[in-house]
């Protein structure tokens, strides 16, 4: 089960094992937290055109269950009515809680500490998760959001400090938030599904047509070293079995 902020979340930083994971014939899920607008200023898209767009790259990757919450894009400042950052933060971890309690999945993904570069959203859902996770594993912990269900893995999406050394020495003029390679426990091959990650992340046509960073990506030297893997941070889910490794190489989910 993967939980993102924004349309094309889900594309960007994890459409590769979501893929991989549906190939192999394991129920995937995406929730994201908001519906792509924003709070505080006038939205570049039509309403609902960013949630259409999610829902094209969803099919695409093949997910079999997917989820949006009510709130809107709170962007780089935080802020703005509806918003996610401004809503009772108790609130949208219960929201969060019922989603893990209905799914019942072996491994969550979200963003690292820093949400990947830093966005306020994507912080938020950070801290949301670990809570939510927690808190869905505790039959005392909210019972109207259902049955108590114990997260096995919880795996945080992340950029590695070897990444942005090449991406520095291709020329990027504004270096990245990055993690120390030896702190990654997963890096995931995903080249096998490139292609289909690909398709996903274009499926949010406005993101391009607005000039956002992900645009880089149609160089495809640079869609591969940056979209063919997928890197995440490891953290034991209350679900966790002792003394077995979180990841052999294969998939995150690997409960058998």
């Amino acid at each position: 089960m993967a939980i993102h902020a924004h349309p094309d979340d889900e594309s960007l930083w994890t459409g590769g094992v979501l893929a991989q994971h549906v190939a192999q014939g394991r129920p995937t899920a995406v929730l994201t937290c908001t519906d792509g607008e924003r709070a505080d200023e006038e939205p570049f898209a039509g309403p609902g055109t960013r949630a259409k767009e999610l829902a094209q790259a969803l099919e695409l990757l093949g997910v079999a269950e997917s989820g949006m919450l009510r709130y809107h894009d709170s962007g780089h400042l935080g802020r703005g009515p509806g918003s996610l950052c401004e809503a009772p933060f108790d609130e949208f971890v219960g929201e969060l809680v019922a989603r893990i309690r209905s799914f019942r999945p072996a491994a969550v993904v979200t963003y690292d500490a820093y949400g990947i570069y830093g966005h306020p959203d994507h912080v938020r859902v950070h801290r949301a998760v670990l809570a939510a996770v927690e808190a869905a594993a505790c039959a005392s912990t909210l019972p109207q959001a259902g049955p108590a269900w114990a997260v096995d893995s919880l795996w945080l999406a992340t950029v590695p400090e070897s990444l942005v050394r090449q991406l520095i020495g291709l020329g990027l003029d504004q270096p990245m938030p990055s993690t120390p390679d030896a702190r990654i426990a997963a890096d995931v091959d995903v080249r096998p599904w490139l292609d289909v990650k690909w398709a996903a992340v274009r499926s949010h046509a406005t993101e391009f047509a607005r000039g956002a960073r992900i645009a880089a990506f149609e160089e495809p030297q640079l869609r591969e070293l940056c979209l063919g893997r997928e890197w995440f941070l490891y953290r034991p889910g209350p679900g966790a079995q002792s003394g077995r490794e979180p990841y052999r190489g294969g998939l995150l989910a690997d409960r058998d």
